[in-house]
């Protein structure tokens, strides 16, 4: 836009309507086709730029007004066109303002310093004894900072990872901040050092200091009311609203913070939601989920975490500090009042009930319950496998994605069985058939790394993990045979080496080590101005389903015995025909758990003022019953129709 110096005339007119300029007139530039009807009761200072205020806006509260600046001091400023500006308690200082920006109502908006908004901000998750600092930055990944965290016995990747993070903070650094076009600023308090991304609506907050609000069109921010943040960073399609209070956190795409939650140095990934309770130092990964006033999660790692009332962990032994952490890998899920005595590791997709004081390690036993009784922690292997909870869990993920738009900086797979469970289950068989040997008559109880597992849960984890193991393997046969690209499969097949085999839960993506690997290694050897962090993490997103066949087809041969390239239609036909089999008792065991919210226990309370006949009328009116519920009928519908393609293709092969 080129401006131009205002006529005497036009300062004539401001000067009527009550504006003045501290550094003289000469120092406001104005557009081409600038109007001065709306600008009242203005006192400008430093250098400003001031352009077309010529329309009616419609404003939040359901009324309407001129854009123009009325009642403010600006002090070196850029206004783009049909922005609306009112009510400054303060000023607004050094700042651009694009086009249809309406700020009203304001105590101020400032850049005192050269700032970088957030970026560069240094946050202490997992260890609060800063061991494991991450520089947060608008573009920052769960991945990148999975890697951050973790890796840091690969000084060379974490030298490289912290001169990127500097690198895109000096690239934001400026003594002069943004609020982009669209964005609404209404009743708020002090906002000091803050961008401020399009379409954002920031709404009685508080305060905002040192911050970037990354907010776009198609996938907008909102700061609500009472909102206390400081070196922060929020990214698009975020909410963070009702008394909550942040300091130095960064809050990924799709989370809701609110109802006065409180956070210090930690990180919140692709749509976590936190509301009410307190993190200290967390690494919340994808889906990490909290409501409860009294849940406190400190000084671990979560994802796809769901913390019960109450929940709690501890990372302080009174000897040298509060330095003791805690990792709960993927899916898993606390009931009220439990709690962990960090150090910790919880293995992926375990439900922990009770209190665990002897720091418990799982991670090679996913899907288990992990019990309290009588002081004890009570390891069930694999009882969480197959039941409706965690089935429900996996569906509603993706219908959960708040994401807007197609640039997404986190890539989530949601699946429970990946390749990364299914290693972690087949290293959950070993473990459990060497406890099976060391039981005899007289020892029907194991322990296992501070874990007590009885010798019956032993045999029935093994059952349940070599089920899971038929499953994972079939459904990706039944769907394979069905494409018809099966043979395609085979000839582009490589039996994967026990070294390349391995795989990891970088923070919801699941990746292979050996290709990590490479890129730990490209990233160490090459300039930050080469560093895509994103495009790498999309690629290993895109070629998951190729690489989890392969993996699938790896199963089938090293566990089942089948040669892939040399294998008879025989061996594939039992084999399919072992999945049906298998189908039939996941089923049977996820409705039979399903069922149990429809048994004579569940009834209790209802028909309150009635018999047993209306206590059952009731229920179903409220809940339903078991032949009616959807989810019940899905269930069915899905199983029904995965063996029926199943039996076509038994047919077909015969």
């Amino acid at each position: 836009m080129k401006y131009r110096n205002l006529t005497k005339q036009e300062i004539t007119e401001l000067k009527k309507q009550n504006c003045r300029s501290i550094n003289g007139w000469e120092n406001v530039f104005v557009s081409h086709y600038f109007i001065s009807q709306n600008i009242i009761s203005v006192t400008f200072s430093g250098k400003n730029y001031i352009g077309v205020l010529s329309d009616i806006i419609e404003l939040p509260q359901g009324s309407k007004d001129m854009s123009g600046i009325y009642n403010t001091h600006i002090h070196n400023c850029h206004i783009g066109n049909q922005v609306y500006i009112k009510n400054i308690g303060s000023s607004i200082s050094n700042y651009t303002i694009e086009e249809n920006v309406i700020i009203q109502n304001v105590g101020s908006i400032c850049v005192n310093t050269e700032s970088s908004f957030g970026n560069g901000t240094v946050v202490c998750p997992v260890n609060e004894g800063e061991g494991r600092d991450v520089i947060i930055f608008n573009k920052l990944s769960a991945h990148t900072a999975y890697l951050m965290t973790f890796y840091r016995d690969n000084i060379q990747l974490i030298e490289k990872l912290k001169e990127v993070a500097l690198h895109e903070s000096s690239k934001i650094k400026s003594t002069q901040g943004f609020i982009k076009k669209g964005t609404k600023v209404i009743n708020c308090g002090t906002i000091n050092e803050v961008n401020i991304g399009e379409y954002a609506t920031i709404e009685g907050t508080a305060y905002l200091e040192n911050g970037s609000i990354n907010s776009s069109k198609d996938s907008p921010a909102y700061i609500g009311h009472q909102v206390n943040a400081a070196h922060f960073i929020v990214s698009s399609g975020s909410l963070v609203s009702d008394g909550a209070n942040l300091r130095h956190c960064f809050v990924g795409q799709g989370c809701e913070i609110s109802k006065n939650y409180t956070a210090e140095n930690s990180l919140f990934f692709a749509n976590s939601q936190c509301l009410q309770g307190e993190a200290c130092s967390i690494f919340a990964g994808p889906y990490t989920v909290t409501h409860h006033k009294s849940t406190l999660l400190i000084a671990g790692y979560y994802s796809f975490f769901n913390a019960g009332s109450g929940t709690n962990q501890s990372n302080h032994m009174y000897k040298l500090g509060p330095l003791h952490q805690g990792v709960m890998e993927r899916g898993n899920k606390t009931g009220s009042d439990s709690y962990i005595l960090w150090p910790a590791k919880i293995g992926a997709f375990t439900m922990v009930l009770g209190r665990h004081y002897n720091n418990p390690d799982t991670s090679d036993l996913p899907f288990s319950y992990l019990l309290e009784d009588g002081g004890k922690s009570v390891l069930m292997p694999a009882q969480n496998i197959f039941n409706v909870g965690t089935t429900r869990d996996v569906e509603k993920w993706p219908k959960r994605d708040k994401r807007q738009g197609s640039n997404h900086l986190d890539c989530i797979i949601t699946d429970a069985l990946t390749p990364y469970t299914i290693n972690k289950i087949i290293k959950g068989i070993e473990v459990l058939k060497e406890l099976q040997q060391k039981a005899n008559p007289e020892r029907k109880t194991l322990m296992y790394k501070s874990t007590q597992l009885s010798l019956t849960s032993i045999n029935r984890g093994i059952k349940l993990y070599e089920q899971a193991l038929v499953k994972y393997v079939g459904d990706e046969l039944i769907k394979l045979l069905k494409q018809s690209n099966f043979d395609s499969m085979i000839k582009n097949f490589n039996s994967l080496t026990k070294e390349n085999d391995a795989w990891l839960d970088l923070s919801g993506l699941i990746c292979q080590k050996n290709k990590l690997d490479e890129f730990i290694e490209y990233i160490i050897n090459n300039k930050v101005d080469n560093y895509n962090f994103n495009n790498f993490f999309q690629e290993q997103y895109v070629n998951y389903d190729f690489l989890k066949s392969q993996h699938c087809m790896q199963i089938l041969e090293t566990y089942f015995n089948i040669d892939i390239k040399n294998h008879s239609k025989t061996e594939l036909i039992n084999f399919i025909q072992e999945w049906i089999n298998n189908n039939d008792k996941i089923k049977a065991s996820i409705i039979m758990d399903a069922k149990k919210e429809f048994n004579q226990k569940s009834k209790i309370g209802f028909g309150i003022d009635g018999n047993e006949t209306t206590g059952l009328k009731d229920f179903e009116a409220v809940r339903g019953s078991v032949e009616t519920n959807e989810y019940i009928q899905k269930i069915e519908a899905e199983f029904k129709e995965k063996n029926k393609n199943a039996e076509l293709i038994i047919n077909t092969l015969n």
